[in-house]
C-alpha cells in the first residue's frame, strides 16, 4: 500500500487492466445457435478451436478454428451424432482437437475432430457413455488426470468415467434437489457441486462422500461456484431473496459462514465465474449482460478489489475462456473470452498496459500446459498431482515444470509423455 494526496492506493500490477473488443473483421459471424442451456456456458474453446451448440435437428454442434474468423459458411460442416439439443460441451485440457458434448438425449459423446478442422460432417463420435436417465446438462474433464470425464444430469447424478475406455467408474446420486454447478478443483482430486436445495457440497469423487458442505445464496435462481486456484478459498455467486446478485467467499477449511458478501446489482441473468490462478483475477460475466466485471482475488480481508469492467454492445447469450497457450504474450494480453451473441462471436482481450515489445515476466508466471500430470488409471487408485505447467517466454520455447513442493521444476518428457509413465 502506498499514499497518495491522502488517499490510500493498493499496489498491485493488474490494477490497469482493460478489456477490449477486437476488429470487427476478426469477430466470428454467421452463427446460427439458437441453443437455451441455463446451467451452461453454451460455448467452450481450446486455445485453436471453439466449439458452439447449432440450429437444427438432432442435435449438432460446431467446431470453429479460431485462426479463421470472419463470416461461417452456411453449409459449416456440423458434428451431427446426438438425438437431442446438444446442452454443454468442453474440450479436453490436454488435446485442443477433443471435445466432450452432453445432450438432452441422456448421452455424452466423445469426438476427435481432425487437426486444423472439420471440412464435412461428422456423424460418429470416438465413444458414447450411456447410463444417465435424464439429459446431460454439464460435462467437464479432470484437469490433471488423463481421460478422466465428469457428467451431471438431470437425474440428480454426477459419473465419473474412464473416456477412453468409455466406462463409468463411479456415480454419485445424495442430491436432495437439481444441480446448476460443477467444478473440479485445482488438483482435480475433489468436486463441489451448487445445487437447487442452496447447498454447496465439496465431494470426494473416489470415496464417493461429501467432505464439506455449506448453505449459500437464498434466492431462487441458479447460482455458479468457483474454486479460486490452490487457496483453501472458493466463491458462490448467486442471488438474495431480493433478486440481488451476489458473491460470497468461503474458507473451505471452515464453512460455517462465508468469510465475506459482495451485492453486484440487480439483475436476472446468471453470472458465470472464470477464474484466472495465474493473475487471481475473476471474472463474471452475466447472460444477457453486456458487460465483463473483473476482481482481484486476495487471501485477506476483504478478499476481493474491483478492478473495472469491460462494457460490449450485444448482450452475451454465452462465454468461452481461451487457455492462456493462445494468448499474445508480446503485447502483454493476459485474458482472452469469447462473447457468444445472437449472430455472432467477439473476441474480448485484457492486456496490462506495458511499454516496449519485450517478454513481461512478472505477469507471466508459469501456466497450465495442457499435458496430464497422471494416468486415468493411477488417478482412479487415489493418486494426486499437481497440474503441469510450461514458461509462456517464447524464449524458452514452451519448457514444461513439474511442480514439486509449490516450485516449477523444468523437466524432460518426451511430447505427450505422462510422468511417472
Amino acid at each position: 500500500m502506498s499514499k497518495v494526496a491522502g488517499f490510500v492506493v493498493r499496489s498491485s500490477k493488474f490494477r490497469h487492466v482493460f478489456g477490449k473488443s477486437v476488429k470487427k473483421e476478426e469477430h466470428y459471424e454467421n452463427v446460427q445457435s439458437n441453443a437455451s442451456a441455463p446451467d451452461s456456458n453454451l460455448l467452450d474453446c481450446s486455445s485453436k478451436y471453439f466449439a458452439v451448440p447449432w440450429r437444427g435437428g438432432g442435435g449438432p454442434f460446431v467446431v470453429w478454428p479460431l485462426s479463421k474468423p470472419g463470416r461461417l459458411p452456411q453449409d459449416v460442416p456440423l458434428c451431427t451424432g446426438h438425438n437431442g439439443a446438444v446442452m454443454d460441451l468442453h474440450f479436453s485440457p490436454f488435446c485442443d482437437e477433443l471435445v466432450a458434448s452432453g445432450s438432452d438425449d441422456t448421452t455424452t459423446r466423445i469426438w476427435k475432430i481432425p487437426v486444423g478442422g472439420l471440412t464435412e460432417d461428422m456423424e460418429e463420435p470416438q465413444a458414447t457413455l450411456t447410463g444417465h436417465h435424464k439429459k446431460v446438462i454439464l460435462v467437464r474433464w479432470n484437469p490433471v488426470a488423463d481421460s478422466v470425464l465428469s457428467t451431471v444430469s438431470f437425474d440428480n447424478t454426477i459419473k465419473i468415467w474412464d473416456a477412453e475406455k468409455a466406462a463409468e467408474r463411479s456415480c454419485f446420486s445424495d442430491f436432495t434437489d437439481a444441480i446448476q454447478s460443477f467444478e473440479w478443483n485445482y488438483n482435480g482430486s475433489r468436486y463441489a457441486t451448487y445445487c437447487k436445495d442452496k447447498v454447496v457440497r465439496i465431494i470426494d469423487p473416489r470415496n464417493n462422500k461429501v467432505t464439506n458442505q455449506s448453505t449459500g445464496h437464498q434466492g431462487t435462481k441458479g447460482a455458479r461456484f468457483s474454486w479460486l486456484g490452490d487457496r483453501p478459498m472458493f466463491c458462490t455467486i448467486g442471488f438474495s431473496k431480493q433478486s440481488e446478485r451476489q458473491i460470497f467467499f468461503w474458507d473451505e477449511r471452515d464453512t460455517s459462514k462465508s468469510l465475506s458478501e459482495v451485492q453486484i446489482d440487480i439483475a436476472s441473468g446468471t453470472l458465470l465465474p472464470f477464474f484466472d490462478s495465474d493473475t487471481s483475477l475473476l471474472y463474471l460475466a452475466g447472460k444477457g449482460d453486456t458487460n465483463i466485471r473483473y476482481f482481484e482475488i486476495e487471501d485477506a480481508d476483504p478478499f476481493q478489489y474491483y478492478l473495472a469492467q469491460f462494457l460490449g454492445k450485444d448482450p452475451q447469450r454465452g462465454v468461452g475462456y481461451v487457455p492462456k497457450r493462445g494468448l499474445d504474450v508480446l503485447n502483454c494480453e493476459i485474458t482472452r473470452f469469447l462473447r457468444l451473441s445472437q449472430t455472432h462471436i467477439e473476441p474480448v482481450s485484457f492486456s496490462v498496459p506495458r511499454k516496449g515489445d519485450q517478454f513481461q515476466s512478472d505477469i507471466y508466471p508459469d501456466t497450465f500446459a495442457g499435458r496430464p500430470s497422471l494416468k486415468c488409471e493411477d488417478w482412479f487408485k487415489g493418486a494426486n498431482a499437481a497440474p503441469m505447467m510450461m514458461s509462456m517466454n517464447p524464449a524458452d520455447g514452451g519448457t514444461f515444470r513439474a511442480v514439486v513442493k509449490g516450485s516449477s521444476q523444468g523437466v524432460d518428457m518426451a511430447a505427450g509423455g505422462v510422468p511417472g509413465g
